[in-house]
């Protein structure tokens, strides 16, 4: 699909206008524009998919369906769940803290020198 946005105008095909400058023979000038208006500000429309099962829309909305709309909201929560329990997590704790520890004093230590060193 195609948007004019001289016209604001959707279509499938570009109009071509063969362009031949008084010439009697090739190269001729192909120029593409839309078919309601001429006009050449033509852009591609891209193409959207539904963010549950990746089916290719037509309309508007992030969903194919309301049972995709349902299943989607459903994945997007669980994995925002399992990003806050692995934010809270003991061993992504730890490797915040090296990481702050080396940014704040110049250092490079891995996670096994900072806890046997610096602890």
């Amino acid at each position: 699909m195609y948007y004019c946005q001289d016209c604001e105008k959707e279509f499938k095909n570009k109009k071509v206008i063969i362009e031949t400058h008084d010439l009697s023979s090739e190269p001729y000038e192909r120029i593409e524009v839309c078919p309601f208006c001429n006009g050449t500000n033509v852009k591609k429309k891209p193409t959207r998919y539904c963010m549950c099962c990746g089916a290719r829309m037509s309309g508007e909305g992030d969903y194919c369906s309301t049972a995709c709309r349902r299943r989607g909201e459903y994945l997007w929560a669980k994995e925002r769940s399992q990003k806050e329990q692995w934010a809270k997590h003991p061993l992504n704790i730890a490797i915040k803290q090296v990481e702050q520890y080396n940014k704040e004093h110049g250092t490079n230590l891995s996670y096994g020198q900072f806890f046997a060193g610096v602890r």
